[in-house]
C-alpha cells in the first residue's frame, strides 16, 4: 500500500489528494488497516482504482519505452547509413578527381600520339577485312584438311590394277619374276605403295625401298598415265622423256605409249632433246603414223634472244624419205633410204617372230668378219614367217611383201646397194626405176604389213 501511495504521488498526484485516503502509519500498530476497509471500504476502493490508474501508466510507459527501443535502434541504423554515405561520398569524391586526372592523362596521351591514331584509324578497315578473311579462313581450313585428308583415296582409288598393268609394259624387258604381281596405291596421307612380285607372290615389299631410282620413275608414270586413263583425258604431255626416264625403261615406255593400243583417240605430246631417240620412234612407228606426226624443231640461238622454231621438220621415216625420193625420181637417194628402212623393218620383224616362236634364223656369212647381207636377211624372215603366216592376221601381207622384194634379182644393182649400202662409188650402170619402184612399194607393205601384226 505504501508502494502504491508513494507511486501516485509521482505518477497521478492529482487522484491522490482527491481520494482523501488515511494516513499510514510509519510501524503497523494498533487496527490501521480498519481505517481502509471497515464500512464501504471507500478507501481501499479508491487505493485500488489509483493502483489501476498507476498500473495503466506502467503500461503505456512500457509501450513508450519500446517504441523508443525501435527508435532508437532507427537511429542508430540511419546514423550508419549517413556514415555509410559520408564514405561513399568521400569515395566519390576521390574517384571523380582520379576521373579528372585520368581524361587529363588520355587527352595529354591522345595529342601527343595524335598521328599514330589516326594511322590506326586509317588502318581499321584493313584490320576489319582482315579478320573477315581470318573468319572466312577458319571456317574453311578444316574442310579443305578434310579434303586433303581423303585425296590420296579420290586420286589413287580404283587405278592399282591398270598402274601394274601398265609398269608390267614400261618393265617388259625385265626377268618375269621381277614383274609385278599385285600393286597397292595407298589410300591415306603417308601411305605406303605395297608391291607384289610375280616371283614371289604373297609377300608384299614397300615399293619405295626395294625398287631402283628407275622402276620408281616407272612406277610413277605408271600410276599418273593410269589416272589420265581413267579419267579419259584427251590429251598426254611427256615432257623430256630422256631425262625423265632412264635409258633401260625407255624402249619399253615408248612401245607403250605408241604399240599397245591404250592410248589410241589420244592425243600425245611428247618433247625430247635426244635426237636418237626420237628418230628411232620415226622409224618404228610405221608410215601411217610417222606420217601423221607434227614436229617441232626448237634450235640453238645465234646471239639472238628469241626463240628458233622449225615447224617443219624434215621427215626420219626411212619409208617416208624412200617414197619422197621414188616420187622426186632420185632413184639413188631411194635406194639409199629403203636400205636403212629394209633393215628397221625385217629386225621389227625378227623381233616379232621371236615373240611367237623360237626366233632363230640361219644366214650365211662370205667371211669371218662380213656383215650378213639384207638378201639372205629376208630370204630367211620369208620362210620363217611363212610357216606360222596362217595363225597371225598381217603375216600373209609380210611374206608377199618380203617375196615381191626377192622377186627382184639378187645381183642386180640395186640389191648390190640395199646389200652393201650406198657409197659414192662411180658405176657403170644406171638404176632401173621399176625395180628402185618394187623395192620402195615392197618396203611399204612391209611396213603396212608389221602395222597390223603388232594391232596397232
Amino acid at each position: 500500500m505504501r508502494r502504491v501511495i508513494a507511486a501516485a504521488a509521482i505518477a497521478c498526484p492529482a487522484e491522490l489528494q482527491a481520494g482523501g485516503l488515511p494516513p499510514l502509519p510509519i510501524t503497523a500498530v494498533g487496527n490501521w488497516l480498519g481505517l481502509w476497509v471497515d464500512g464501504d471500504r471507500r478507501p481501499w476502493q479508491t487505493l485500488l482504482r489509483i493502483a489501476e490508474v498507476i498500473e495503466g501508466f506502467d503500461i503505456r510507459a512500457r509501450e513508450v519505452h519500446a517504441q523508443r527501443r525501435t527508435l532508437a535502434q532507427e537511429r542508430d541504423h540511419l546514423q550508419q547509413q549517413q556514415l555509410e554515405m559520408e564514405r561513399l561520398r568521400t569515395m566519390r569524391a576521390t574517384a571523380d578527381q582520379d576521373l579528372q586526372v585520368a581524361h587529363q592523362t588520355v587527352a595529354q596521351f591522345d595529342e601527343a600520339n595524335r598521328d599514330l591514331i589516326q594511322a590506326v584509324a586509317a588502318e581499321m578497315p584493313q584490320v576489319a577485312h582482315h579478320q573477315r578473311i581470318k573468319v572466312a579462313y577458319d571456317g574453311f581450313l578444316p574442310e579443305i584438311q578434310a579434303y586433303l585428308a581423303a585425296l590420296p583415296g579420290a586420286l589413287l582409288q580404283g587405278l592399282g590394277e591398270q598402274a601394274r598393268h601398265l609398269y608390267n609394259a614400261f618393265n617388259r624387258a625385265d626377268p618375269p619374276g621381277d614383274l609385278l604381281h599385285a600393286l597397292w596405291l595407298p589410300l591415306a596421307e603417308n601411305g605406303k605403295i605395297e608391291v607384289e612380285f610375280a616371283g614371289e607372290p604373297g609377300v608384299r615389299y614397300d615399293a619405295l625401298i626395294v625398287f631402283s631410282e628407275g622402276h620408281i620413275k616407272c612406277l610413277g608414270l605408271a600410276i599418273l598415265l593410269a589416272k589420265n586413263i581413267a579419267q579419259k583425258c584427251p590429251v598426254i604431255v611427256f615432257d623430256d622423256v630422256v631425262n625423265a626416264i632412264d635409258d633401260d625403261h625407255r624402249d619399253g615406255i615408248w612401245r607403250t605409249f605408241f604399240e599397245d593400243g591404250l592410248l589410241d583417240g589420244k592425243q600425245i605430246i611428247l618433247t625430247s632433246h635426244a635426237e636418237e631417240f626420237l628418230h628411232r620412234i620415226q622409224q618404228e612407228l610405221g608410215v601411217r603414223r610417222a606420217g601423221a606426226v607434227k614436229r617441232y624443231k626448237f634450235l640453238p640461238h645465234q646471239g639472238e634472244h628469241e626463240l628458233r622454231v622449225e615447224r617443219d621438220p624434215p621427215m626420219k621415216n626411212y619409208v617416208l624419205l624412200a617414197q619422197q625420193a621414188l616420187a622426186a625420181d632420185e632413184k639413188r637417194e631411194a635406194l639409199r633410204q629403203a636400205r636403212p628402212a629394209l633393215e628397221s623393218l625385217t629386225d621389227r620383224l625378227w623381233t616379232w617372230l621371236g615373240r611367237r616362236t623360237d626366233g632363230r634364223i640361219d644366214i650365211k656369212l662370205s667371211g669371218p668378219r662380213s656383215p650378213w647381207e639384207l638378201n639372205n636377211k629376208c630370204s630367211k624372215l620369208r620362210s620363217a614367217v611363212d610357216r606360222i603366216a596362217t595363225q597371225h592376221p598381217g603375216a600373209p601381207q609380210a611374206v608377199v611383201a618380203l617375196a615381191a622384194l626377192l622377186n627382184v634379182s639378187g645381183s642386180s644393182i640395186e640389191w648390190g646397194y640395199l646389200n652393201s649400202g650406198v657409197h659414192d662409188s662411180q658405176r657403170d650402170h644406171e638404176f632401173d626405176r621399176a625395180t628402185v619402184k618394187v623395192v620402195v612399194e615392197s618396203i611399204t607393205a612391209l611396213d603396212d604389213a608389221l602395222d597390223a601384226l603388232q594391232r596397232r
